[in-house]
């Protein structure tokens, strides 16, 4: 079951990356036009557009080291609150499309807050909030270290 949930991490993580990367390349490419996909950098008015730029590169960060696996559930809450407060903010009358965007996001990332990016990680650390993977492989770990 471990290697199960370590697979479908690495791919949560994958998906979430992906996500990021597209809203990053939509709003960091001009010939891209925002206004016909249904992405949070094309929600944001044209009056910011130094915002949205400097949101896409923010974005493009974050995808690099979710794929890497550079502390995953740092980043994969950054990227979730970075992608769902400006789809809330700028849409007000609600956009079927971003919402189910908000809803894959939320869905992808909250594992990954939760209980990290796994053993296919460059550099993962335990946060207090964290569950784990497995009780007795980290008691018997625990034990390993002490003795």
């Amino acid at each position: 079951m471990t290697t199960f949930t370590e697979w479908l991490r690495l791919h949560m993580r994958i998906c979430l990356a992906a996500t990021l990367f597209i809203e990053a390349a939509i709003g960091l490419l001009p010939q891209v036009d925002p206004e016909a996909y249904a992405t949070v950098i094309g929600q944001i008015p044209p009056s910011l557009k130094l915002h949205s730029s400097a949101l896409s590169a923010l974005y493009f960060v974050l995808s690099i080291w979710l794929v890497f696996g550079i502390r995953t559930s740092q980043v994969a809450f950054m990227s979730a609150v970075l992608l769902i407060a400006p789809a809330i903010i700028t849409t007000t009358d609600g956009d079927p499309a971003l919402a189910l965007k908000v809803t894959l996001i939320t869905v992808f990332s909250i594992p990954l807050v939760a209980y990290g990016g796994g053993r296919y990680t460059l550099l993962e650390t335990r946060e207090p909030w964290m569950f784990e993977d497995d009780p007795e492989e980290e008691a018997a770990v625990e034990r390993s270290s002490r003795a």
